[in-house]
């Protein structure tokens, strides 16, 4: 349940993106923006079926609590690691790049919860990062409670849960 003071669901999500792409264009040297859902269908319905992913989770309490999460392939998450830390994607391993999407999790929840609620103070969780071997990409596609967004053209979703239930969860 939000409380007062947290943002409705279709704003909070658009603070989001912008918060992705920023943290895209000024630390990892990369193009974000958001899609529209048939966009989105359309990029994750091109990539492969059993595709490695990441979800990378940060809780975060406060004012009002909750948790923002952020899906992309891990081929992806190595791509932007390699550009964060100015080396070879190869060259890092995989427990690098799932540090690197927890990485870019906290970045893009604590920009715009820094953004969105200037003058408020938030505790962030360490980021919780789950692998999955392959990804439901019609569901994915369809969930109204996600936005797609493009990463140097390259499927992202990501998921804003609030409430003291999502950050037990």
């Amino acid at each position: 349940m939000s409380s007062l003071r947290s943002p409705q669901r279709p704003e909070a999500l658009t603070a989001l993106g912008a918060a992705v792409q920023r943290v895209a264009e000024d630390s990892l040297f990369a193009c974000a923006e958001a899609c529209e859902p048939p966009r989105t269908a359309g990029l994750l319905q091109a990539r492969p079926a059993a595709e490695p992913w990441l979800t990378a989770a940060i809780a975060f309490t406060g004012p009002f609590d909750g948790v923002v999460r952020l899906t992309l392939p891990r081929a992806l998450a190595g791509d932007l690691a390699g550009a964060f830390c100015g080396v070879r994607p190869e060259s890092l391993d995989a427990a690098q790049i799932t540090d690197f999407a927890g990485e870019l999790a906290n970045m893009v929840c604590g920009l715009w919860l820094t953004q969105t609620h200037r003058t408020e103070r938030f505790a962030l969780a360490a980021p919780v990062v789950v692998l999955s071997a392959a990804v439901d990409a019609a569901a994915m596609a369809a969930d109204p409670d996600a936005l797609g967004m493009a990463l140097n053209d390259t499927p992202v979703l990501l998921g804003l849960a609030e409430g003291r239930q999502a950050v037990r969860s």
